[in-house]
């Protein structure tokens, strides 16, 4: 009896041991697929996409484990691992749901933003042709390429699927674009006053080439043409390049810019390094009071100086503005030009010549 009792004691601690780790066997199989899956969508669409369902992944699958580590803390006999195994496969199907989600939102997000960029192209497409239409705008010609580039890149991250990246591009376009407009705004708020100049002095050149019976030179610079007048009637009309910056009246030496306002012919030049030139008598007392203006009022550095050597020359008849402010003539032009110009004969150059076509 004593030795039956002895052997029963003997048993207890593996009966104990039996109880505690026993063979039933949790689901771990199942908690490295959930863990897998889980890992994935981390580093992918749903981590930006689908974010709340993530999340509700994240907990139940957190909820799995607490339930798990819950039931190894019991007897093998008490064991349970239903509700883990319930909320494993629950995180499974949050999981799932969260890569839908963040693929059907992806896809909308990339072809908002396809729309969104192929209106910026168009965009582009109209103020290039608005562009076409003036005289070149130095600073609106600047921005309209940096809008280009910043589109052309927007485009390229979208074909990458980086569609932060290609709306930042997209919205740096836009900033472009409106500052393009702005300065194409001013520019031509700008114009209305010097077209208003431009009327007197035309009429005033025009006269004075009737009542002298004389030969005087008036260069429109929007339609590129120098046009000879003789006695108040136009003679001949020459095509002609202007500076490349030509948009604008000019400010200081350097800006491009050819200059707008009644000039004299003070040198006439037969070997000049542009064929043939006639230098005109930049900058004269009206050009000299704006210099002066600009530069109390700050438009220009306090450094800049105010530019000479404007001439009317040769070597033109490249079809562009290139000049550094001159007037250019193809060669033949500029010969047959010079037949009629002498020294003091009057020059005026306006940004749209209106109303004496």
């Amino acid at each position: 009896m004593h030795r039956k009792i002895r052997r029963l004691i003997l048993l207890v601690p593996l009966f104990l041991a039996f109880a505690w780790y026993g063979c039933d066997t949790p689901p771990l199989a199942d908690m490295v697929r959930a863990e897998s899956a889980l890992s994935n969508a981390r580093v992918n669409g749903p981590r930006k996409y689908a974010k709340d369902e993530l999340e509700s992944a994240e907990v139940a699958l957190q909820k799995a484990r607490e339930e798990m580590a819950f039931q190894q803390g019991k007897m093998s006999l008490f064991r349970n691992y239903n509700s883990a195994d319930t909320l494993l496969a629950y995180a499974r199907t949050l999981t799932q749901a969260a890569e839908d989600s963040a693929k059907n939102r992806r896809e909308s997000a990339l072809a908002q933003a396809n729309t969104e960029l192929n209106d910026l192209t168009e965009d582009l497409t109209q103020w290039r042709k608005a562009l076409d239409d003036k005289l070149t705008l130095y600073r609106a010609e600047k921005l309209w390429s940096l809008a280009q580039m910043s589109q052309a890149t927007a485009m390229s991250l979208l074909q990458q699927e980086d569609i932060d990246g290609a709306l930042a591009a997209g919205q740096e376009c836009r900033e472009q674009l409106a500052g393009l407009r702005i300065a194409i705004n001013h520019h031509d708020a700008d114009e209305l006053e010097r077209i208003k100049a431009a009327k007197s002095w035309v009429a005033n050149t025009l006269a004075e080439s009737r009542r002298n019976g004389s030969v005087a030179l008036i260069v429109d610079k929007e339609e590129n043409r120098i046009h000879l007048f003789d006695g108040g009637k136009k003679l001949k009309t020459y095509k002609c390049d202007l500076g490349f910056n030509a948009a604008y009246q000019k400010m200081f030496a350097g800006d491009g810019a050819t200059p707008e306002g009644r000039y004299k012919v003070s040198k006439i030049n037969h070997a000049s390094r542009y064929y043939k030139a006639l230098l005109l008598n930049y900058p004269n007392d009206d050009d000299k009071k704006r210099f002066a203006a600009n530069k109390r009022n700050g438009r220009i550095s306090s450094r800049a100086g105010i530019g000479k050597l404007i001439e009317i020359h040769g070597h033109g008849g490249q079809n562009k503005n290139w000049t550094d402010g001159c007037v250019a003539l193809a060669d033949n032009d500029m010969s047959d030009l010079m037949r009629y110009a002498t020294v003091g004969t009057p020059v005026t150059i306006v940004r749209k010549l209106e109303g004496f076509q």
